[in-house]
C-alpha cells in the first residue's frame, strides 16, 4: 500500500507539472488574427423582396459600408447584376459608386453609400405558376493592403531576434489580402527575408491593371492575371526582392518594387560587418478584388 501511495504522489506531481508546462506554453503562444474586412455590400431588405407579382413594380437597392483599411475612390468600384435574363425590366445591370468610400479606422467609420439598380423593377411575364429566379451580385474594385514590422539586420544579438516571427495582429490593414508571416534566416553573408501572402477574403484577387469590365465578360486575357499583385517593399537600402516587371512581358527583376504571385516572396541582403540593428519594413500590395453574393427571389403569377 506505501508503494502505491509514493506512485500515486508522483503520478499526481507530474499532472499539475504537465499542467503548468501547457498553461505556460498558452501564455507565450500568442496567436495572430487578421482582418478581412474591405468593402461590404448587400441587397437592401424587401428591395427587392423575396417575391415579387407579375405586373407590379419594386426597387432594387445595394447598401454599401468600407470596412477595411483603404479608401475607395469615386466610380471606381463596379458592380454587376445578372441572373435576370428577361423576366425583369426597367433594370440598370451596372452601377458604379458616386462617392469617395473612406477606409473605416479608430477616428472613423467606413464611408456608406446606397446603390440603386432600379427604382420599377417589373415582373411582366404572365406565368401559370410560380417561378423561381437567382440574381447575383458581383464587385470588382481596387483595393490595397499596407503591412507595417520591423526586420532584424545583422547576425542577431541581444538587440533583435533573427529567427523570430515579424507579423503580429496589428501588422497589416484590414484588407482581404494579408501577409501572414514574414521570417528572415541568414545563409553564409546573406540574410534573407521571406514573407507569404494570403487571401483571406471570400473573393479573387487580380492584377492591379485588370480591367473589371473584361473580367466580368471572362475576358481570357484579363483572368490571367488573377492571384496576382502589385508590390511595393520599402525597406532600407541594399535589400533587393525577387519580382517581376509590370511591363510586359513580365521579366524577372531584383528590386523593391513590381509584381509578384500569392504565395512565399524571398527578398534578400548581403551583410557586411558585425552590427545589427532593427529596421523598419512597410509592405505595400495594390490589386483588384473580385466578390459576389446572390438572392433567391419567386416571381408570383398575377
Amino acid at each position: 500500500m506505501k508503494n502505491l501511495s509514493n506512485i500515486l504522489v508522483i503520478l499526481g506531481v507530474i499532472a499539475v507539472l504537465v499542467f503548468v508546462s501547457g498553461q505556460q506554453g498558452c501564455q507565450n503562444e500568442a496567436k495572430t488574427n487578421f482582418s478581412s474586412t474591405a468593402l461590404a455590400f448587400s441587397f437592401v431588405d424587401n428591395a427587392p423582396p423575396t417575391d415579387l407579382v407579375t405586373n407590379q413594380k419594386y426597387p432594387i437597392y445595394v447598401d454599401l459600408v468600407n470596412n477595411g483599411g483603404y479608401d475607395i475612390a469615386p466610380g471606381t468600384a463596379h458592380f454587376y447584376l445578372t441572373g435576370i435574363g428577361e423576366n425583369l425590366r426597367n433594370v440598370n445591370t451596372k452601377v458604379q459608386n458616386v462617392n469617395t468610400l473612406v477606409k473605416k479606422s479608430q477616428m472613423q467609420d467606413g464611408g456608406k453609400e446606397r446603390l440603386t439598380f432600379a427604382t420599377e423593377a417589373e415582373p411582366w411575364q404572365s406565368l401559370p405558376a410560380p417561378f423561381n429566379l437567382v440574381m447575383r451580385l458581383d464587385t470588382c474594385y481596387k483595393y490595397a493592403t499596407i503591412t507595417q514590422t520591423t526586420l532584424c539586420i545583422g547576425q542577431g544579438s541581444g538587440i533583435c531576434n533573427i529567427s523570430s516571427e515579424k507579423i503580429t495582429t496589428s501588422s497589416n490593414s484590414a484588407a482581404p489580402l494579408q501577409i501572414t508571416s514574414v521570417t528572415e534566416q541568414i545563409t553564409g553573408n546573406k540574410l534573407y527575408i521571406n514573407f507569404l501572402i494570403e487571401n483571406k477574403g471570400t473573393g479573387q484577387v487580380f492584377l492591379s491593371n485588370a480591367d473589371c469590365d473584361q473580367l466580368q465578360e471572362q475576358n481570357i486575357n484579363e483572368k490571367s492575371k488573377a492571384n496576382q499583385v502589385e508590390i511595393n517593399v520599402r525597406t532600407e537600402d541594399g535589400i533587393t526582392c525577387n519580382l517581376q516587371s509590370m511591363q510586359q512581358p513580365y521579366p524577372s527583376v531584383e528590386g523593391t518594387t513590381g509584381m509578384t504571385s500569392l504565395g512565399r516572396v524571398t527578398c534578400q541582403k548581403t551583410l557586411t560587418g558585425t552590427e545589427t540593428h532593427i529596421t523598419p519594413v512597410e509592405i505595400v500590395m495594390v490589386y483588384i478584388y473580385k466578390d459576389g453574393i446572390t438572392k433567391s427571389m419567386t416571381i408570383l403569377p398575377p
